[in-house]
Order: structure tokens, then C-alpha cells, then sequence
């Protein structure tokens, strides 16, 4: 099935469309709003009334922020085998917070434990449910929704080689929904150098955050990104010998989020790529210096003596950098 996003200053989202004849529905993507509006309106297409949803609808998580299938995996059995007190109603249930759907991070201790399978001849949790799918959920009068709520920055990614995951994807039935809200369109007017649209974005993000002071912290670490991405076209480290994959692996950190190189999904580095090209090395060093006083004053002390207007900072930071040398308005 189409991916499907949403977009900070778009037009309201229309009727959302439900597969009636699908009993098993895979919803992937950074968009929590729209996974949750999916989620809700497959429930609504199988149980419509508010007794039956009371009756027949369960919401299934592991315990803590390490949720392993292999905890919740007889729950869920058990929810979508049980016959409802309501016979024309199926049993729904919705599958969350389970981490053995993503890909394992990073090459070390843990992620090698992660890809570990069982002992010869035992399943792992997700073949077990991939299993149930196929030959038991078309039988039985229930619906299975597994949503699974990526973070891109922390390489937090549904694995298409998992057994669930492929099968959705063989299904028709995996769903993804990329978040496109005002932070990724600010970035994207401020690396552009639309200098109007990129104030205005941001101001709507501040708006968004309240008090935060992520959007301070984003700003160092997206023009660190940048700054990389600038160094990997450098005429001079060609001139030296030093590849991309070398200054990825030896010369770059090793986070995942803190690596041009590394970031997901790939069209987030080729943006940064391409974005890198309308400034000079000069220009985004310059602007890295003046971010000190502001990341300085992002989260204020109370020991400081005197904390100047942040907003207005960084008003005045974006102003310079996008307005500068072949500013776009």
C-alpha cells in the first residue's frame, strides 16, 4: 500500500480509507497522530457501535521501553482466539510498543544478541505470530493491528526482514506514515535559504514546543550534519585520498545521529547533501561560533545573572544565515 504523510499547513485529511476484508494490518512510520487516526479507523470499520469496541477491542503493550514480543505474545494469541460475547462483532485487537519489529542498532555486544535466533528448530516470537497470521487469524472472526512508531534520529526502523513485517508487505496490508511536520519544513526552508518561510516555520515550531528548548538543541545538531555533509564534497580531502566511506568510518562519530553518513531514512542525507552546497565552509563555521550564545542560554540557570531573549537570538541567528550570500526569498 502507498505510504501516506501528513504535512504541517495542509488541508485537513480526508475520509480514511479501511480494507473491511484485511485481518491483519501492519502501520509503521514517525507519525504518531496519523498511525493513532489509522488505528482508530480500522476499529471503527469492524466495531461501530461504543458497546462493542467496550466488548471486543483490546489495546496490547509490553511493560517498560524494551518491549519484547515473546512477553505479550500468548496475550495476544489468546485476545484473537477468544469468541466474543457478540457474535456479528470481531475480536480487534491493537499490538504496540513491541521492539523485535525493528532493526537492531549499531554493530556491537547488543545488536549481535538482537539478530541471535533461537536454538535449531525453535521459532522466534515473530515467526510464531507471522505463523498465526497465515494459517489461524483467517479463520477466526478477529482483526490484528501491529503499529510499530519509528524515530528516524535514533535508528528506530521497522526490519523488512522480519517475518511480520514481510508479511504485511506481501499482504498489501504494511502502512507507513512519514511524519512531514514543521520542524523538517523549517530545516528544509532554512538549508534552502528561504529566509521568510524559514522564520515563519519556526515560529510555529516555538509555538508547538512551548518552552522547550529542543528546538535550540536541533538547530547545533542539524548544522553539525551539514557542516559534514559540506566536508565529504571537499575538493581537499579528494586531493589527500580520503573517500566518503573512509571520513564516514574513521574521521565522523559513530552515533547514528550524529553521522551524515549514518542518519535514516536515506532521503535525509541526500537533502543535507544537496543543501550543503548553497553555503561557503566559511559561512556555516561562522554560523556554528554564533550558535554558542544561544545554546548557552537554551536551558537557562539560575545562577545566571542576566539571560538575554532567546527567541529574539535566534531570530536574529536565522535572519543572518539564510539572508546571507545567494539568499533565496
Amino acid at each position: 500500500m502507498e505510504p501516506t504523510s501528513s504535512r504541517a499547513g495542509a488541508a485537513k485529511p480526508g475520509p480514511i480509507k479501511v480494507n473491511r476484508k484485511a485481518k491483519f494490518h501492519l502501520l509503521h512510520g514517525d507519525d504518531e497522530s496519523a498511525l493513532d487516526r489509522q488505528r482508530a479507523a480500522i476499529v471503527a470499520a469492524h466495531l461501530e457501535t461504543p458497546e462493542e469496541r467496550e466488548e471486543n477491542y483490546r489495546d496490547i503493550a509490553p511493560p517498560g521501553t524494551q518491549g519484547n514480543l515473546m512477553r505479550v505474545l500468548g496475550d495476544v494469541l489468546s485476545e484473537l482466539s477468544t469468541v466474543s460475547f457478540l457474535p456479528k462483532s470481531p475480536r480487534v485487537v491493537a499490538l504496540s510498543g513491541v521492539t523485535d519489529f525493528f532493526e537492531a542498532k549499531g554493530k556491537g555486544k547488543k545488536a549481535a544478541a538482537a539478530r541471535k535466533k533461537p536454538a535449531e528448530g525453535k521459532l522466534t516470537a515473530s515467526e510464531h505470530l507471522a505463523a498465526f497470521i497465515t494459517r489461524e487469524l483467517p479463520a477466526l472472526p478477529a482483526v490484528l493491528i501491529v503499529i510499530a512508531v519509528e524515530d528516524y534520529e535514533k535508528w528506530r526502523k521497522v526490519n523488512p526482514a522480519n517475518p511480520v513485517v514481510a508479511l504485511a508487505q506481501k499482504q498489501g496490508t504494511l502502512m507507513q506514515f512519514r511524519e512531514q511536520g514543521v520542524q523538517f519544513l523549517f530545516f528544509d526552508a532554512l538549508f534552502a535559504r528561504r529566509t521568510a518561510e524559514a522564520l515563519a516555520l519556526w515560529r510555529d515550531w516555538l509555538e508547538q514546543n512551548g518552552g522547550s528548548p529542543k528546538p535550540y538543541a536541533q538547530l547545533a545538531a542539524q548544522l553539525r550534519l551539514l557542516i559534514q555533509a559540506k566536508t565529504a564534497s571537499s575538493p581537499q580531502l579528494k586531493s589527500r585520498g580520503i573517500t566518503p566511506q573512509r571520513l564516514a568510518k574513521e574521521l565522523l562519530p559513530l552515533e547514528a545521529d550524529r553521522n551524515v553518513f549514518l542518519i535514516r531514512p536515506d532521503f535525509r542525507r541526500e537533502k543535507l547533501i544537496r543543501f550543503a552546497a548553497n553555503f561557503t565552509f566559511n559561512e556555516l563555521l561562522a554560523a556554528y561560533e554564533k550558535l554558542e550564545q544561544l545554546q548557552k542560554f537554551s536551558i537557562p540557570l539560575l545562577s545566571d545573572p542576566f539571560v538575554p531573549d532567546r527567541r529574539l537570538l535566534s531570530e536574529l541567528w536565522i535572519l543572518e544565515f539564510a539572508g546571507g550570500r545567494g539568499a533565496g526569498d
